[in-house]
């Protein structure tokens, strides 16, 4: 089966000062239903590790669907409504490649090293996949629109 590529990224996290991407779905941005399979892909430009920034996830956590995001200082989860107890970092060396589903709760954290992090983000679905409308997404997304506080 064919993909689609929907979007492509350069990471950059200069040292002591590349800031933290708070705990959140990849699907929330996409105007894509949440059934729609897509996959992100991390390529790892330097070595990535906990001390400048390494991606962490919560391993099953896409099993659960979409989950609703926030304006806060990004499009991100409710930290009291992320099991943070469940997860797990994930160290990479330059050129290793990490895959993983757009409904996994991932973020990762600032760089309070003295070496950069920089990586390379793609994410896909299948090929001919109808897009939603913002709005529609955001009605499936938004914790305000969900009745949801944070």
């Amino acid at each position: 089966e064919s993909v689609d590529l929907i979007v492509e990224n350069a990471l950059l996290k200069p040292p002591r000062i590349g800031r933290e991407k708070p705990w959140h779905q990849d699907s929330a941005i996409f105007d894509l239903l949440p059934t729609t399979p897509v996959i992100g892909t991390w390529i790892a430009l330097d070595d990535a590790d906990e001390e400048n920034g390494c991606m962490w996830v919560i391993p099953g956590s896409h099993l659960q669907g979409p989950s609703p995001h926030f304006m806060l200082t990004d499009w991100q989860l409710c930290e009291k409504d992320v099991p943070k107890q469940e997860a797990i970092p994930i160290p990479l060396k330059s050129g290793d490649c990490l895959l993983w589903h757009g409904l996994m709760y991932h973020y990762s954290p600032s760089n309070k090293s003295d070496r950069r992090r920089r990586a390379l983000q793609f994410h896909f679905c299948p090929k001919g996949i109808t897009p939603i409308t913002k709005e529609y997404r955001l009605s499936l997304y938004s914790g305000e629109q969900l009745g949801k506080t944070c």
